[in-house]
C-alpha cells in the first residue's frame, strides 16, 4: 500500500469516527436559546412524554462561540418552589455540553428557570412550556 493510499484510508477512517461525535451534538434538535453571555448559550427543546401534561425538556450549553468557559443551570419550579434541577458544569470555550433532561408539567404553576454564567457574571430567565420549541 502506498503512502497516499494509507493517508487517504486514514482520512476516511477519521471522518467515519468523527461523524457520530458531531451528530451527537446536532441530533436534529430544534434548540431554542434561552439565555446568552459572552457568546455562550443555554439552549432547550421539548419532547412530549407518554404521561399526559408532562414535557421532557432537553438542555445543553453551547460554548462554541464563547469567549471563555461558561456554566449552565436550569430549575423546574412549581409555585416558585424548586422541584428539580440540572447543571452543566463548566463547558470550555469551543465545546458543547452533554445533553441533560428535566420534566416540566404544563400549566401556569410550573416554570423552567434557566441561566448561564462565567466565573464573574451571569444571565437567565423564566420560561413556561409553551415558550420552548419541540425537538
Amino acid at each position: 500500500m502506498t503512502f497516499v493510499a494509507r493517508a487517504a484510508g486514514a482520512a476516511v477512517l477519521t471522518i467515519a469516527l468523527a461523524a457520530p461525535a458531531v451528530a451527537a451534538h446536532a441530533q436534529g434538535n430544534n434548540w431554542k436559546t434561552l439565555s446568552t453571555i459572552n457568546g455562550g448559550k443555554i439552549q432547550a427543546c421539548k419532547v412530549a412524554t407518554s404521561k399526559p401534561g408532562v414535557w421532557k425538556i432537553k438542555l445543553r450549553v453551547d460554548a462554541r462561540h464563547a469567549k471563555s468557559r461558561v456554566s449552565g443551570a436550569a430549575y423546574v419550579t412549581k409555585h416558585d418552589d424548586n422541584i428539580s434541577h440540572w447543571k452543566s458544569g463548566w463547558v470550555a470555550k469551543g465545546h458543547v455540553s452533554k445533553v441533560g433532561t428535566l420534566r416540566l408539567h404544563r400549566g401556569s404553576a410550573y416554570a423552567l428557570n434557566a441561566g448561564i454564567g462565567t466565573s464573574a457574571m451571569g444571565n437567565g430567565g423564566s420560561f413556561h412550556a409553551g415558550a420552548i420549541r419541540g425537538c
